[in-house]
């Protein structure tokens, strides 16, 4: 399954209640970033307690782009009823095949890895065949509505989409996400390339009209695979 993924990074309780009431009728899935200025400078909004009172029928996944993403894990899943998978930071300094396996084999969730956009796939070889997803970032983490791509170190539009296409053929069951500055022109590459879920943050909540982009991003998306079946 193809699909887009509403990417929020929240500020507020505020911020993050209206963002998902706006899109919660036209997704399945929200990805939730974490920062806690610990790997990366910037911080956000993700109490686990007030997020699990949010009523909501949308499955959650968290991007911890943090340092020890263990304790939160564990908040997420004792408070957050539709969290299902956990996704942490290849820079993390700290072993990330053991930190992936007990969050797969203690915690009994689904798990992936982040590489960001000038990395290559190499420097997370030892745990490709371990987890569930990989998310390959096209933009430096931290901040919402950044162009695709980072070419000043690297990271431009050729280099992700053979990052991708070469994640594909080590894993052709991989469930493999592109999250940063993805816009409706980029998915037919993206997903040409191999990638079967697009996380959209900026594109979205930064529009004047966050639903109904949302709505015609998935149009569009639905119409692309119509048109390539056919």
């Amino acid at each position: 399954m193809i699909e887009i993924v509403p990417a929020f990074l929240a500020e507020s309780e505020r911020e993050f209640e209206r963002n998902l009431r706006l899109v919660e009728n036209d997704c399945q899935l929200i990805q939730v970033d974490v920062l806690d200025g610990s790997l990366f400078p910037n911080t956000c909004w993700f109490d686990a307690e007030r997020i699990g009172n949010l009523k909501t029928n949308v499955e959650m996944e968290l991007h911890l782009m943090v340092e020890n993403p263990i304790p939160i894990i564990e908040a997420w899943k004792k408070y957050v009823p539709t969290f299902k998978r956990a996704i942490v930071s290849a820079e993390m300094h700290r072993p990330t095949g053991a930190v992936t396996g007990f969050i797969k084999d203690e915690l009994k969730l689904e798990v992936g890895v982040a590489l960001s956009p000038e990395s290559p796939l190499k420097e997370i070889e030892e745990v490709l065949h371990q987890v569930d997803a990989l998310t390959i970032m096209s933009v430096h983490p931290g901040r919402q509505g950044q162009t695709f791509g980072d070419p000043e170190h690297g990271g431009n539009l050729p280099f992700i989409l053979e990052k991708i296409a070469q994640a594909r053929a080590h894993r052709p069951d991989l469930m493999i996400e592109v999250d940063g500055g993805v816009t409706a022109e980029l998915i037919p590459a993206l997903i040409k390339a191999g990638a079967n879920r697009l996380c959209v943050g900026g594109a979205i909540f930064k529009s004047t009209d966050p639903a109904g982009t949302l709505k015609e991003m998935n149009q569009y998306l639905y119409e692309l695979l119509q048109n390539s079946a056919g």
